[in-house]
């Protein structure tokens, strides 16, 4: 399943299927983002595999100076196309995560709805969250909003099974080799088609001592959107920040 996510995030089936993210968390996770960071409107965001720009358009929403980077160009596409409809100025950048190095520094640094794990090892895994480090202002935050691989492996929905406009879409989950597996089909009519997801299930604690290893310091964690505390076997969500 290796560059999985070339086909997969280039298609105009990745919206559909992700159509039901649910806005209020957009909005839930934002607002812990800037509580517990503190920032000022002005300040540089910085939001890697930003997709559509669900997020970075909150942020600039808010008055903050947004640079958002993906690797499709389809999504960032649509990011641009509702960044204009607002008449926000958002830098949208295409790119890779384990080659962008960002030129500026910033006052925050995010990695959201679990856009991480992706890579076939941990030296890709982690390449932006080493090449981030230097652009990362001293009194900086890296916010890393992933899926808690504890209440994964107990949690994990195997089959399910909707429809969307009279398309309907099948999808199979499984854990092999401490990765989470998804196959996804998407079918309209005569047409069928199929996607894969693949993404590494790293602890808490692995992700922690991984920052740690690139020189970040840990600051806080929280189990979901709203800010409950993180508990390792039953918070849906690992929401980390990590300062210099």
């Amino acid at each position: 399943m290796q560059d999985w996510f070339k086909k997969w995030f280039s298609s105009d089936d990745y919206l559909l299927v992700y159509d039901h993210r649910d806005e209020k968390d957009a909005l839930d996770l934002n607002a812990l983002i800037l509580k517990e960071t503190n920032l000022s409107p002005g300040a540089g965001i910085l939001e890697a595999a930003c997709g559509a720009g669900r997020h970075s358009i909150l942020f600039a929403r808010a008055g903050f100076n947004v640079t958002g980077f993906d690797l499709s160009e389809n999504l960032l596409n649509k990011a641009r196309e509702k960044a204009l409809e607002e008449r926000l100025i958002i830098n949208f950048i295409n790119a890779d995560m384990r080659s962008f190095k960002p030129t500026a520094n910033y006052d925050l640094i995010t990695n959201l709805f679990t856009s991480f794990g992706y890579f076939e090892n941990d030296d890709d895994n982690f390449a932006f969250v080493k090449n981030s480090y230097p652009a990362l202002k001293e009194s900086g935050f890296y916010v890393l909003d992933y899926l808690n691989s504890n209440y994964i492996h107990d949690n994990l929905v195997s089959d399910s099974e909707r429809t969307i406009n009279g398309v309907q879409i099948k999808e199979k989950r499984v854990i092999e080799s401490d990765r989470v597996n998804k196959e996804i089909v998407i079918s309209r009519e005569e047409e069928q088609n199929i996607f894969r997801e693949s993404v590494k299930l790293y602890s808490f604690e692995e992700l922690v001592e991984n920052f740690e290893k690139l020189g970040y310091k840990f600051v806080k964690v929280f189990g979901n959107y709203q800010g409950e505390p993180f508990d390792s076997a039953t918070s849906p969500r690992v929401v980390a920040f990590f300062g210099k």
